[in-house]
């Protein structure tokens, strides 16, 4: 309850048995990049069913209600964090590569004390920060596949105001962000925990890491949170990373095929009947086309294949090989299609960003 008061914009639908609700859903209105454009999307958290009511289906039915309420408001996509993915996956959702979390020494970065560096970090905690992280979060989502935020600040992290914003600003412009918190209850062997971490230029890296290694006698581990395109192992000559990922990846689906079109995509074209038992708007025939290097959506007499809305949101986010849709159930495009597809969908990796 105290989320959904902190939370702006929040929308709750419930099933009820008599006056008891039952099961329920909430979503918030986040703006999510998808291959180059900002679209209106939604997320969805705080599923839950009373357990005198499991396996009736009323959790189903929360989420597909919530699922049209979205699309009514506008939203062109859906994400959550799932509690388990093949529930999810039935109402069309789809995985996305699961968060990189590395382990390292902060003594390993200590060879970053000896270089000299032009910037400053610009130190504050979260609640005197928050617009600062903010607008360059915005600047990152211009040019992240999958990057989605909520569009309502969350006050529930101003009022804890627990975390600590590291900008490396160089000639006053912030050129990388990162946001800590430090847990342990023994001098020395604190653990660092660096939540976010994002960069626009080499330079900002190594001066958050740097501020990292500044930290040797203060903590003795260090974790953290990167996009899955990362690559921390080349960073650093023995840096010693040790890799996990976090055990809840992000799912998204199409919510609205009709308002799928802008994204930046390839030259080619091919028509698909989309079958979307969660969402019955998406059903019947739909054109792809590349034009002018942007996609346009249209309606269409007769299709090349079938595709389920897990198979088209594969297609759209770009992290899986087309190859495994006819073994997952969601489509048959044949080899040659498959060709077309891929050049007006190259692979891409989607990243999410927002944890909730």
């Amino acid at each position: 309850m105290n989320r959904v008061k902190e939370r702006e914009n929040v929308s709750c639908h419930a099933v009820f048995e008599d006056e008891t609700a039952m099961a329920v859903a909430s979503s918030r209105p986040m703006t999510q990049n998808i291959r180059g454009k900002l679209f209106p999307a939604s997320g969805i958290w705080g599923v839950a069913t009373h357990p005198a009511a499991r396996r009736k289906g009323y959790c189903r039915q929360a989420v597909c209600s919530l699922l049209k309420a979205n699309r009514d408001d506008g939203n062109a996509f859906s994400n959550l964090y799932p509690f388990r993915e093949s529930f999810y996956e039935r109402l069309g959702y789809v995985t996305f590569p699961a968060v990189k979390l590395i382990h390292l020494s902060p003594a390993s970065l200590a060879p970053l004390l000896k270089i000299k560096e032009e910037g400053e970090i610009d130190l504050k905690m979260i609640g005197e920060a928050i617009d600062t992280y903010r607008e360059f979060i915005k600047e990152i989502r211009l040019s992240q596949h999958g990057m989605a935020f909520f569009d309502a600040v969350d006050q529930g992290a101003i009022s804890r105001n627990n975390l600590w914003v590291a900008a490396a600003r160089f000639d006053g412009k912030v050129e990388g962000v990162m946001v800590y918190h430090i847990s342990g209850e023994e001098i020395t062997r604190f653990k660092f925990n660096a939540v976010r971490f994002y960069t626009h230029t080499s330079r900002a890296r190594y001066l958050l890491l740097n501020w990292i290694a500044r930290h040797v006698d203060q903590t003795d581990r260090v974790e953290i949170r990167l996009r899955p395109d990362e690559y921390p192992e080349t960073w650093l000559s023995d840096i010693q990373i040790k890799l996990d990922n976090t055990d809840r990846p992000g799912m998204g689906r199409v919510l609205d095929v009709s308002r799928i079109d802008g994204m930046t995509v390839g030259q080619g074209s091919f028509s698909a009947r989309i079958s979307d038992p969660a969402c019955p708007w998406n059903e019947g025939c739909w054109r792809f086309e590349g034009r002018n290097g942007l996609l346009e959506v249209s309606p269409a007499s007769d299709a090349d294949c079938q595709l389920t809305i897990q198979g088209l949101t594969a297609l759209v986010l770009g992290a899986h090989d087309l190859q495994d849709l006819p073994l997952r159930g969601w489509g048959d495009p044949s080899p040659e299609l498959q060709v077309v597809m891929r050049r007006l969908f190259p692979p891409a990796v989607p990243y999410l960003h927002e944890n909730f």
